[in-house]
């Protein structure tokens, strides 16, 4: 007779293998723009395709199982579990026992043991060799003892944990340009932390990922982003090119010579086996964000700046990348890429068009780039 560990695997291994007869977005939070509810919709349109699942509406009542969610955000586990989700085989996205997890503080530990520190912290030993040298800070008297000391090795960047594309972000140059930051922040910023991090004046910022889908689709994928300038004249998010591998992190490091993006590869790895473990987090779509550069002493570095773990920018790129596996099954490698462009540049006919732009929102497209790659250069 089989033990309740082995029953246990079993149930796991024929949920994993089991396609879902239903898919659903689920819009967490609210504050989406209208461009990005639109490309979750159409992800999940090629989703219900590629497993032969009904569209539903999110308000539909969630049935025993057979639905597979695309959360909007990472999720709670009280969100997940009222979305009657009790595993990663029924979403493309994450789950974190606390919402601070899902953000920048994370990334770096608190300046001491008697820091400021949200119910359930854990200062994890051993995430500073694969992050950049900085602190997670709850309190004024925290912030400004953590600023001293990092501002002795040059300028540093402070980062609201939950802003995302750079907004709200400032690099301060001596203690009393940070305590003047701070008077002038709303005491809401404190309260939910913020992250202090040495600052690069040159560097190149790396994609690195993986999605694991029901039915056995599973990729890994390192890539960089590109910059556009808004109407507004303000730098934002343009998309990214990723060369994606069917497998694991250690499938996709296998295929990349030496050079800076194996390295993002392995502090990605690194990073999200050590934070996951810590927290018990559930992911199914996980992107982290690295960071290879120069300080202003000249000093290079290389870390995980953040982590992802819901339907973002280049995932549109991950699900064409598993659609051309599903259909080519002899094939190991592709490159994908995500576009977002205020330019009015011509789209590829190839292309798949999740939003098509307007005034105040950039076009989003996506595409498989179809020249041969033989690894990504260092």
């Amino acid at each position: 007779m089989p033990t309740l560990r082995q029953q246990e695997t079993r149930t796991t291994a024929i949920r994993w293998s089991a396609l879902p007869v239903e898919i659903s977005v689920a819009e967490i939070g609210g504050g989406r723009d209208p461009h990005e509810v639109a490309v979750l919709h159409c992800a999940a349109g090629r989703l219900a395709e590629l497993f032969g699942a009904r569209r539903v509406a999110a308000a539909a009542a969630p049935p025993p199982c057979g639905r597979y969610w695309i959360p909007s955000s990472t999720l709670s586990r009280r969100e997940a579990a009222a979305l009657g989700i009790s595993d990663g085989s029924q979403l493309w996205g994450g789950i974190v026992p606390a919402g601070y997890v899902a953000t920048k503080l994370v990334s770096h530990p608190r300046s001491g043991r008697r820091a400021a520190a949200p119910k359930g912290w854990i200062d994890i030993i051993g995430l500073e060799d694969c992050t950049l040298p900085g602190w997670s800070v709850f309190s004024r008297a925290d912030a400004l003892a953590a600023g001293a000391e990092l501002l002795r090795g040059g300028p540093v960047r402070v980062k609201p944990p939950r802003e995302r594309g750079g907004r709200g972000q400032r690099v301060v140059r001596s203690e009393e340009e940070l305590g003047n930051w701070l008077d002038a922040a709303s005491p809401r910023v404190l309260e939910e932390g913020l992250v202090l991090e040495r600052d690069l004046v040159e560097s190149t910022t790396y994609s690195v990922g993986f999605s694991v889908l029901p039915g056995g689709h599973r990729i890994a994928y390192v890539g960089t982003q590109r910059t556009v300038i808004t109407p507004q004249g303000v730098a934002a998010y343009g998309g990214s090119r990723l060369e994606v591998v069917r497998g694991t992190f250690a499938d996709l490091e296998a295929t990349l010579r030496p050079g800076k993006p194996r390295a993002a590869v392995q502090a990605a790895s690194r990073y999200d086996a050590v934070i996951r473990h810590a927290y018990g987090v559930v992911a199914t779509r996980c992107n982290y964000d690295v960071i290879a550069g120069v300080d202003r002493l000249g000093r290079r570095h290389l870390g995980v700046l953040e982590q992802s773990w819901r339907f973002g920018g280049a995932s549109m790129a991950e699900l064409l990348a598993i659609e051309r596996f599903t259909r080519m099954p002899g094939l190991q490698r592709v490159v994908a890429e995500t576009v977002e462009t205020f330019a009015g540049e011509r789209v590829p006919a190839e292309a798949v068009m999740a939003w098509r732009g307007d005034a105040r929102s950039p076009c989003k497209y996506a595409r498989i780039v179809e020249e041969a790659s033989a690894g990504m250069a260092a």
